[in-house]
Order: C-alpha cells, then structure tokens, then sequence
C-alpha cells in the first residue's frame, strides 16, 4: 500500500473512531439523563403509547387528574388535568418551563428570533420593548382602522345582496382571513396586505402550507426537517420550501422599509413635514431610537423579527371568528340577543362603547372557552421541580401523592381545551355554548372554573389578548350589526374540528370552505 492510499486511511478511520467516540459519549449522557428523570419524576400511570387523537377527558377518568404519556422521548410527557398544578406550570413560565427545541426552531426557521421564540433573559426583554404597543390606549388607536377594514366588507356584500333579497352563501373563513390579515397588515406594519381583493397572498399561501396535513412523501420529509432540526434543508426548492422562503423575504421586505422609513425621518430637521408610522413595528423602531441605551434595547435583526406578531395572530383571530360565527348561526336566539344589544351603540363608531358591552364580551369569552384557538400548552422542564396538586392522586405504584416531582427535562403538557370544557370546573353543561355563565354567580371561584385558558396564563401569557379581543370585538359590531348568519341547510349542520396546531371548523364532507347564508337586516 502506498504511503498517500495508507495516511488516507488511517484519516478515514480517525474519522470514524472520533464519529462512533462522540456518539457513545452522546448515548451515554441521554442515557444518563433519561435514567435520571425516570428515578427523580414520581411515577404516574397513563395510556400505553402516544395517539395524536389522545382523549384527554377519557384519559384523565382513567388515571387521574395527573397522568403520563408515553411519546419517543423515554421520559414520556406529563399532562396535568388539575387545577392547582395547571396554575404552577403556568406561573413558572419561563423560569422553570420553557418552549421545548423543536418548537423554538420551528418559530426560528419560519419567522426569527421574535418573541414567541424568546427565553431567559431574551422574553422579558423582548415583553417590555413590546408592552406599550399593546397597551389599553394603543389598542383603543388602532380600532379605528379595524373599523375602516372591516366596513369593506360590509360594502362588498351589501352591494351583492342588494339583488339578493334571499341571501348568499359565501365562505366565511375566507372573508375572516382576509380581514384579519390585512387589519394586522396596516396596524402591525403600514402595509396593506389587499387579501380581501381576492388576489394571490404570499402570506396566506404559507399559513395554508403550515397547517396542511402531514404526508410522507420525501418533498413533506424535507420541508418538517428544515423547520424543526435541519435548516439547511431550506434549501432544496421544494414547492412549500419555496413559499416559506418567498414568505420571509417578504416579510423582511415590509421591516426593512419600515426600517429606512425611520432612518429616513430621524435625518430630517425636527418640524419637518413627514407621516409619522404608527405601526407597530413603526413604533417599536421610533421607541427604540429614542433610547438606544435603554434596558430592553433589541437589534435591528431582533425588531425584524417581530413580524411573529403576525404569525402568532392572524390565524388564532380569524380562526375564532369562525367559530364565533358558527355558533351564532347555530343559535338564532343568542345571534340577536347579542345582535340587538350592538345596535344601542350603532351610529358613530366609538370603541370606548363597544368594548363595555357585556353579551359581546360574554359570547366571545364563550367562543374562546368552547374553542381555544391553540388546545394544549406543551413546554420542557429546565430545573427540577416539585408540583402541587389540588387533590391527590395515586401513582403508578399505588401511592398517593399530594404534589409530583418533575425532572430536568421533563416534558409538560396544559391540556387548554379540556380545562376550558371540564365539567368537574364548569358543571354538567360544560360542552354547551351559554354566553349567559358569564355573568352568572359562581359558588366556586377556583382557577380556572371562572375563566377560560385562551391565551395562556402567567409571564407567558399572550401580549396580544386585548389587540386581539379588539379586533374581534369590532369585526362583530360590523357584521352582526348589519347582517344575519345561517347555514345552508339549517342550524343542525353539523360543523367537525380540523385538529391539528390551530383547530379550524369545517362542514361534514364540505372540503376546506365553511359555508354561510349571509342576508341584509
């Protein structure tokens, strides 16, 4: 063997030996730590294997109000059903519980490293630079030009149903889509997304990419890896690689404007004629320029990526708009009850009078109950930690534990929609829309029987539920106001959930569209 053909070898095995080192020194500290969390975290029982149609309800009657979830990891997943144990997870946030990797990544790959992708010191950081934005009296701001986009609709069909005396069936989650879409467009970034023209959205096409069912074809493979654990993979120009990267050059394109915008207005003399941005994004950058040694200070590349706003926004709030108005058509006496009480305050659109209404606020808190946008919150134990329990349960081994002691690693699951429709925390009528149990005297005032889950509880809680309550509000005090919703063929139609990271209603055997008769007053 020449002495070229034998030093390449030996290379060749050096690489191999250090490969197979790393990996045994790598199955050794998994192994060890997997060990660890079975030894440290109090055994719970549980269902058998993993099931993506998991009854939490039916689980929880089964193993108790704490139970494990055997997954791919070794320590399973635990997911807490009580009350007191949901209020600590959440409370510890991010302290102790935090995103887990795979979801981080995937807000990286898809958006950057924007607040919902923020832990540590990076969240309340990024909270507080973001915190006078969502503030009472921004909202209050911003509805006015909720107002403007949704009075586009009401013209669009208004005029349709001028020759319709019948109505017209149209596809609401369509008409939602689009009028959250473009309402987060002008006041999260001065940029007017036009979807409600009908026209193609670069936007839209990666929120349906995003949600589409999972396949196992190699082109879907490739597209899970590159947002999860293999960004590199972006690369391939696979259809929806290609609109997620369209998506993100186009959302740094809308950011980098508004960034020159606002190097562009600071360079001019002050009393200069110039439009001040009003965005959010617009206000964000101007905050920050005025205190660039401020303790929240985020780079340019931090700003960016606040366009997760809209990832994190625009279909959670259109989604619940179809609820809402899938349970208004199902119940004609709740749509004008509420419908009635809209128009004491029709005429000039003031907010301030909206926002007091209490059926409004009482259907949609019932909506968000019934239908959380997102079902579950599921995040990683960073620290050892000990979890109390409203009541006891009984471990795999038959003891009976008043708390669970959770390990470093540990996954933990809040299973929002069945906390929202627990009939042990919200009685024997748990599952049927009554917008009336939230004025109700309650004799238990116990977390979280006195309000829904929606958006979160605790330091991690959503920084956008009084924006989004907003938009909702308003968007209802338009169509409601003005026209009557109904499906095609009756109130018994029945509506199915899609499942999935942001469960969306469909008609039975009705594909994608969700179909409304929609008729003038």
């Amino acid at each position: 063997m020449q002495e070229q053909d034998r030093v390449l070898l030996l290379a060749m095995l050096w690489i191999v030996y250090t490969i197979v080192l790393l990996l045994i020194v790598w199955a050794a500290v998994a192994g060890g730590g997997a060990l660890r969390r079975a030894l440290y975290t109090t055994p719970l029982p549980g269902p058998a294997r993993s099931s993506v149609s998991l009854d939490v309800a039916k689980a929880a009657a089964t193993y108790g109000s704490v139970f494990r979830v055997s997954t791919d990891r070794v320590s399973g997943e635990i997911v807490l059903c009580d009350p007191t144990a949901i209020a600590h997870f959440y409370a510890n946030a991010p302290a102790i519980y935090r995103s887990t990797d795979s979801a981080r990544s995937f807000i990286k790959n898809v958006v950057g490293r924007g607040l919902t992708w923020a832990e540590d010191a990076h969240h309340p950081m990024h909270r507080q630079a973001l915190a006078p934005m969502f503030s009472s009296s921004a909202v209050e701001g911003f509805c006015g030009t909720f107002f403007d986009v949704v009075t586009k609709v009401q013209d669009v069909w208004s005029n349709a149903l001028a020759s319709r005396p019948r109505g017209m069936v149209v596809d609401i989650q369509h008409w939602m889509n689009s009028v959250v879409l473009d309402s987060l467009g002008l006041v999260g970034f001065a940029h007017d997304f036009e979807s409600l023209k009908g026209d193609y959205c670069i936007v839209t096409a990666a929120f349906y990419v995003l949600r589409a069912p999972h396949t196992n074809s190699p082109s879907d493979l490739i597209f899970r890896l590159a947002l999860s654990t293999m960004p590199i993979l972006r690369n391939i120009p696979t259809a929806k690689n290609r609109i997620i990267q369209d998506f993100r050059a186009y959302m740094g394109g809308i950011a980098g404007d508004i960034l020159e915008r606002n190097d562009a207005q600071e360079t001019k003399a002050q009393g200069s004629e110039g439009t001040e941005d009003k965005s959010i994004l617009g206000l964000l950058i101007k905050s920050l320029a005025e205190n660039p040694a401020g303790e929240f200070r985020l780079s340019h590349a931090e700003v960016v990526a606040q366009n997760t706003l809209l990832f994190s926004g625009c279909e959670t709030t259109a989604v619940t708009l179809d609820w809402l108005l899938v349970e208004l058509a199902k119940n004609s006496a709740i749509q004008d009850t509420l419908r009635n009480e809209l128009r004491q305050v029709s005429g000039t659109f003031e907010y301030s009078k909206i926002v007091k209404l209490p059926y409004l606020h009482a259907v949609v808190d019932e909506t968000l109950r019934l239908h959380p946008p997102i079902g579950s919150t599921s995040r990683v134990a960073v620290e050892d930690d000990i979890i109390p329990l409203s009541s006891p349960i009984l471990t795999r081994s038959g003891e009976t534990v008043a708390s669970i002691h959770v390990a470093k690693g540990t996954v933990v699951t809040a299973p929002i929609h069945y906390i929202n429709t627990s009939e042990t925390l919200w009685g024997a009528g748990a599952m049927r829309f009554d917008p009336g149990r939230w004025w109700q005297d309650k004799s238990n005032d116990d977390f979280p029987g006195n309000r829904h889950l929606a958006f979160g509880d605790g330091p991690r809680a959503c920084i956008g539920t009084d924006f989004s309550l907003a938009l909702i509000k308003v968007v209802l005090y338009v169509v409601v106001s003005n026209f009557t919703f109904s499906f095609p063929d009756g109130p018994e139609t029945i509506i199915e959930s899609t499942g999935g990271r942001i469960p969306q209603p469909r008609m039975t055997g009705g594909g994608t569209e969700l179909l409304m008769v929609v008729q003038s007053i």
